[in-house]
């Protein structure tokens, strides 16, 4: 009986572990901090950065956007989570590459 509760008592700190780890991958960010990081940044920056979009969408020929989920929150507004944060990007008309030029929150 004693070994039974041990085991689960283990296995329910390693479950909160885990939790733990996973939910330091993806830092909660106020906008206003979320933008300073994104703005006028590369999209290998803004990747190393606030890490990789759940979504890219390439579709358009000079744009490129990339979504984040419940990753941002509106201090105006409370602190209310947003539950997308979306960064695009527009190619550079010197070298063609993609750089950060909005940010919008919905």
């Amino acid at each position: 009986m004693l070994k039974t509760i041990r085991s689960k008592a283990v296995g329910a700190v390693a479950a909160f572990a885990l939790g733990l780890v996973f939910a330091g991958c993806s830092e909660m960010l106020s906008r206003d901090d979320f933008a300073a990081r994104v703005k006028d940044k590369s999209d290998s920056e803004v990747a190393k950065l606030v890490g990789k979009p759940a979504v890219v969408d390439s579709s358009k020929p000079n744009e490129v956007t990339w979504t984040y989920n419940s990753r941002t929150f509106n201090v105006e507004e409370r602190n209310k989570f947003d539950s997308k944060a979306v960064v695009v990007f527009a190619k550079t008309p010197t070298d063609g590459k993609l750089k950060a030029v909005e940010v919008k929150f919905e």
